[in-house]
C-alpha cells in the first residue's frame, strides 16, 4: 500500500512539473521574454520577424501574460488570416511593455466574445494592460498588446 501511493505521488509530481512547464515555458524563465517570443516564432509555419528591445526584464507575471498573450496572436494569425508574413516587435518604454504583432493576411480580426482574444484582453486586464485590435477587411491585422511595468 505504501509503495502503490510513494507511486501515485511520484507519477502525480511529473504530471504537474509538465503543466508547469505548459504554463510557464522554460525559456521565459530562464532567458526572458524576448527569447521566448523567439522560439514561438521558429516554430511557427509562417515566416515571422521579431524585433525585440528590452532594457531588462519585467516581473514574472507580467512576462508570463505578455508571452501567452503573443502565443494566442500568432496562433489566430496563423489559423484564420492567411498570412505569408509576420511582424513581431517587443520594447519597453515610458513605463509600459508594448508588443505589436502585424500580419499580412485578409484582415476582419475581433476581440469579441468567444474569440481567442477576448480571453487575452480579460488576461492582461489583470495588470492593468490593454489589447487593441485594427483589422480592417482585407487586411493587414495590428494587434498591440500594453502593460504597465517596471524593467530590471
Amino acid at each position: 500500500l505504501l509503495a502503490r501511493a510513494r507511486q501515485s505521488s511520484a507519477e502525480a509530481l511529473t504530471e504537474l512539473r509538465e503543466l508547469v512547464r505548459g504554463i510557464h515555458p522554460p525559456v521565459l524563465a530562464e532567458r526572458g521574454l524576448g527569447d521566448a517570443v523567439r522560439a514561438l516564432a521558429l516554430r511557427l509555419p509562417v515566416a515571422t520577424e521579431v524585433n525585440v528591445s528590452l532594457p531588462g526584464r519585467a516581473e514574472a507575471p507580467v512576462e508570463s501574460a505578455a508571452y501567452f498573450a503573443v502565443s494566442e496572436v500568432l496562433a489566430n494569425a496563423v489559423k484564420h488570416s492567411g498570412a505569408d508574413r509576420i511582424w513581431v516587435d517587443v520594447h519597453h518604454a515610458e513605463g509600459r511593455l508594448r508588443i505589436t504583432v502585424t500580419d499580412n493576411g485578409r484582415g476582419g480580426a475581433v476581440a469579441g466574445a468567444g474569440s481567442g482574444l477576448a480571453g487575452v484582453e480579460r488576461r492582461l486586464g489583470t495588470f492593468d494592460g490593454v489589447l487593441a485590435v485594427s483589422s480592417p477587411a482585407g487586411g493587414p491585422t495590428l494587434v498591440t498588446v500594453e502593460i504597465p511595468c517596471a524593467s530590471s
